[in-house]
């Protein structure tokens, strides 16, 4: 045993002799029922690294050691403190030899809640049983009857119960506690996979650009292999050019098809309530506040709820209109209010069709007129630093409106009046919100 475990095993054993405190005499004078009992019982399931013969061993030592100081002191008879303390030392010795030949001879298999409520009545019982064999040696008689027998029993069946109980309540809590951080580490991880699936498209979307790029910088290589007056190093230049695009194109598929393949396939885009992706992109919101020091207070209303097949996409749509709005609020105070609600609409004469209306409102500094036509256009950004010329984009609107009207067939608009307020409203076809929109 290391040091570890025997510092932990006195602590535990210590602990049981303080629990031995609290008692109350039962049968004959100086025969008590303790929590100590208890607590020991408790402590043998749940350190299953330590020795239960060693635990009772010194709750067997410790227990009469205190029981003994304080009953000197209080009676000074140093014969009847010892004749009423002493036997203790038998039930704590027979109840940690018994536990340990039962579970090493007789239990086949690992040590369950279930075969520990059979062992400890039993380990309780004998352990009454063999401190009053001292007692009785030490009155000079038996002090065994039917009755007693009965009592000893009883006795055993009742600390049982309670230390069951108690045990039940802490895998209760212990499981509770394992399930809300595996719920937790869910939440992270859906949005780091909604993330990644965002910065999907936009790699997508540049592979297209480079695969561009690559084209023009071809053809640029052939008019300039064909026309003499070029000269020759800049035709080598504009061919390696091209070559160096492919090789980027080359890589960026390499990193989309693992992204898909080895991260978001395994997780997998599963359906979602659109009231979790509003609990857990509010949370991711405020997480940026308090990280950013900013003002803003978040409120989702709900006055309706449905199941989004793509959460994901779902997810990275409003987390960065939320981001947007506290950033656009940033130190002031301010409030983002996010709000869920369904209509039916009747569309180009059809029958009428339930949608879903989805509205970000944010009371921050507003977009001015001038802009209105062009934060949906790509590159767009607000996030822009006059003097380093550095620009903050993000997932950006318009990969938002890409999701929005291509991914879930519906409308975004903004309505904005510069110092007063924002607000993004998404209308989106009910079943295109709840059918695969892939």
């Amino acid at each position: 045993m290391n040091r570890e475990k025997i510092l932990k095993t006195i602590s535990v054993a210590l602990f049981v002799s303080m629990a031995a405190l609290i008692r109350f005499n039962f049968i004959t004078e100086g025969f008590i029922v303790a929590m100590s009992v208890l607590i020991m019982g408790i402590f043998i399931y749940c350190y299953e690294d330590l020795s239960p013969m060693y635990i009772a061993a010194l709750s067997g030592i410790f227990s009469p050691l205190f029981r003994l100081i304080l009953t000197y002191i209080q009676d000074g008879r140093l014969q009847y403190t010892l004749e009423t303390v002493l036997p203790d030392i038998g039930f704590f010795f027979t109840y940690g030899i018994l536990y340990t030949l039962i579970y090493r001879f007789l239990i086949d298999g690992p040590k369950t809640l279930r075969n520990f409520t059979f062992v400890i009545p039993f380990c309780d019982f004998f352990g009454n049983v063999g401190e009053m064999t001292i007692r009785s040696i030490l009155a000079g008689h038996p002090l065994f009857t039917v009755e007693i027998l009965t009592y000893l029993g009883i006795i055993a069946l009742v600390r049982t119960a309670l230390v069951v109980v108690v045990l039940v309540a802490i895998e209760s809590y212990s499981s509770f506690l394992v399930r809300r951080e595996h719920d937790e580490v869910y939440k992270r991880l859906l949005t780091q996979a909604s993330v990644v699936d965002s910065e999907m498209r936009l790699m997508e979307k540049n592979e297209s650009d480079v695969e561009e790029v690559m084209k023009k910088a071809y053809n640029l290589y052939k008019e300039a292999g064909a026309d003499p007056e070029v000269p020759h190093r800049f035709t080598t230049q504009i061919l390696e050019i091209a070559k160096n695009t492919h090789e980027v194109k080359a890589d960026y598929q390499n990193v989309i098809s693992v992204l898909q393949e080895d991260y978001l396939d395994k997780i997998g885009n599963q359906s979602m309530l659109m009231s979790e992706i509003c609990k857990l992109e509010k949370a991711n919101v405020m997480n940026l506040i308090r990280r950013r020091g900013y003002h803003a207070s978040v409120m989702v209303r709900g006055q309706a709820d449905f199941k989004v097949h793509d959460s994901f996409k779902m997810m990275s749509v409003i987390r960065n209109l939320l981001t947007n709005s506290a950033e656009a609020i940033g130190t002031e105070q301010g409030r983002i209010i996010l709000t869920l609600s369904a209509e039916a609409r009747e569309v180009r004469g059809e029958n009428r069709t339930l949608y879903y209306r989805i509205t970000v409102y944010d009371n921050g500094p507003g977009i001015e007129k001038e802009d209105l036509d062009t934060i949906f256009l790509d590159g767009y950004s607000t996030k822009f630093n006059r003097e380093t010329g550095y620009i903050q984009r993000g997932l950006g609107l318009n990969v938002v409106q890409d999701y929005v009207e291509n991914v879930f067939h519906g409308t975004i608009a903004v309505n904005s009046r510069p110092g007063k307020f924002t607000e993004f409203t998404l209308l989106i076809p009910a079943k295109q919100m709840e059918e695969d929109s892939q």
